[in-house]
């Protein structure tokens, strides 16, 4: 969009130009019929998103259950010490 006057139409925010009275639904029909149709300039680009993958998503989530970690150390170590190393006096 190279008019700022375009950006009210932008998908994120149309609702609330909407809303505001600020666009009208007319406005929105005439802009969007108004652009060109690019289906045909396009070109696929295959994504690997793992995480809307349920067979990948099932797997990484089994390995995470069958780690084991160390417990944790106690916190306090008996000597009174403060932690931000300031004078115990």
């Amino acid at each position: 969009m190279r008019d700022p006057d375009m950006f009210k139409y932008d998908v994120r925010v149309r609702e609330r130009m909407l809303r505001a009275g600020r666009i009208t639904t007319e406005d929105v029909s005439r802009i969007l019929d108004a652009l060109p149709d690019l289906e045909t300039a396009v070109e696929s680009v295959p994504l690997n998103q793992p995480a809307l993958d349920a067979t990948a998503a099932s797997a990484a989530s089994v390995s995470t259950l069958r780690q084991s970690y160390p417990p944790a150390p106690p916190s306090d170590d008996g000597d009174d010490e403060e932690l931000d190393g300031g004078d115990t006096t």
